[in-house]
């Protein structure tokens, strides 16, 4: 199939990058797109007829030439500002997982009244997604039971922020008190419901329920669970 696309390029003074980011592709693709090594698609002629401001048929070059009357441009829309990568490029997934440096603590078989316990154990380090590139202190544990299913399944990296003071709905990570100094307590993964008056309210999911209070007297540490979203910086 022919294609206007150099034609239409010219006429604007484009050069290949321009032109490519125009129409949202990689320069490569369109440079294979202009002299025809690749043919066109439904997608990238619409790609093109909207980059250009002219009908689809102007494009595949059934339309007037440039040495003819033109056909009246299609309204302006606004420009696409994300470039799609050549199917032919690499696409190097390590960039989005950043630099493996967050500690991942080690737990032990839950007891009663918890679902694990700390041992005090660096096992592992995971990698730091970009949205807590400068985040401190941040910290990972896997999660241990099945009670806040589905939104964290047993066995997930779950990454901690212990600075962050929960609000409620936050997923929070709770260790109690051991039975004697120096042990670690029962602890697990639940969601906030409140906390004031001395009380720490908490629910699970499986199954669903709220738990009874827990006088803060009783509590170790209680710890925000970083979102998804707010690890890859939504």
């Amino acid at each position: 199939m022919g294609n206007a696309l150099r034609e239409l390029r010219l006429e604007r003074g484009w050069t290949h990058e321009e032109a490519a980011a125009a129409m949202g592709v990689s320069r490569g693709q369109f440079i294979k797109l202009e002299r025809g090594e690749r043919g066109l698609t439904e997608r990238t002629i619409a790609l093109a007829a909207r980059a250009f401001s002219v009908l689809p048929s102007r494009v595949i070059g059934e339309g007037t030439s440039a040495m003819g009357e033109r056909q009246t441009p299609a309204p302006t829309l606004p420009q696409p500002n994300a470039t799609i990568p050549d199917q032919a490029e690499a696409v190097d997934p390590g960039v989005f997982r950043g630099p493996r440096n967050v500690p991942v603590y080690g737990t032990g078989s839950g007891g009663d009244g918890g679902d694990f316990s700390f041992n005090g154990q660096l096992i592992d380090h995971a990698p730091r997604p970009p949205g807590i590139a400068n985040r401190k202190d941040v910290y990972v544990v896997y999660l241990v039971g099945d009670s806040v299913a589905p939104a964290y399944e047993d066995g997930s990296p779950i990454y901690v922020d212990p600075h962050r003071r929960p609000a409620p709905r936050d997923y929070v990570v709770v260790e109690l008190r051991g039975e004697r100094d120096g042990e670690p307590g029962p602890a697990f993964v639940k969601r906030l419901v409140s906390r004031g008056a001395g009380k720490l309210r908490l629910e699970q999911h499986n199954p669903p329920e709220q738990l009874e209070p827990i006088d803060e007297a009783d509590v170790v540490r209680v710890h925000r669970v970083i979102p998804w979203p707010e690890l890859i910086g939504i």
